[in-house]
């Protein structure tokens, strides 16, 4: 197990290699990255949030890529959309019997908590969910196991998707602004490493701190 969860992350880092060092591929790669964090199934080996907080971040970085933020953003919703939509089909065509499937049925803990959701919240779950990790991909498998009907499934799909790809991208954007202002305003590497040795030495020292401190004549 924990060489799959080594070769994930490897092969996060390597797919935003290509995106920095091709920024005509980010189009493909959100698509891709989103629909398979959206597919049941394959959700559990895409780490598709991170490599969208990535891609914003790159994106960002490089000012603009060679197709622009809107492409990206739309790539990765309907990536998303279609995720769950196929998720949906399989759920409404085999019903319960998809549950038994490789690999669904080696998560069947997560399956079991993602019908509980589905039933407490309905089509709202199908939108909630899309934000919350261990859902995103399960739940619209169960709407359609449930019988969930086509449009407001639909609905909560495609509008959950644009909010959620949009949200990542963004997030990564922010990010990136946020680390390039701390660099400035802390003056790069020095005071930087100088901050973090501070903090490190007042966190083995704090007791020793606070006794300083009690001790101070008031």
């Amino acid at each position: 197990m924990h060489g799959l969860f080594a070769w994930i992350n490897h092969g996060a880092h390597w797919l935003l290699h290509v995106a920095r060092e091709h920024p005509e591929s980010t189009f493909a790669i959100a698509f891709v990255v989103s629909f398979g964090e959206s597919f049941a199934g394959l959700s559990f080996l895409v780490p598709g949030t991170t490599i969208l907080i990535g891609l914003g971040a790159i994106l960002r970085a490089s000012d603009v890529s060679a197709w622009g933020f809107w492409p990206i953003w739309l790539a990765a919703a309907i990536g998303a959309i279609l995720g769950d939509w196929i998720s949906y089909w399989v759920g409404h065509r085999y019903k319960e019997h998809v549950l038994s499937v490789w690999p669904i049925s080696h998560y069947r803990a997560q399956m079991e908590k993602a019908l509980a959701f589905f039933g407490r919240w309905g089509v709202w779950g199908i939108f909630i969910g899309r934000f919350m990790g261990p859902f995103r991909a399960t739940v619209p498998l169960v709407a359609g196991i449930s019988q969930m009907s086509f449009w407001p499934f639909q609905i909560a799909n495609v509008t959950s998707a644009f909010i959620w790809s949009a949200s990542l991208l963004l997030l990564g954007a922010v990010g990136w602004d946020a680390i390039k202002t701390t660099w400035l305003w802390l003056g790069g590497w020095p005071s930087i490493a100088v901050g973090a040795a501070a903090i490190l030495l007042a966190i083995v020292f704090r007791d020793r701190i606070k006794s300083a401190l009690r001790q101070q004549p008031r």
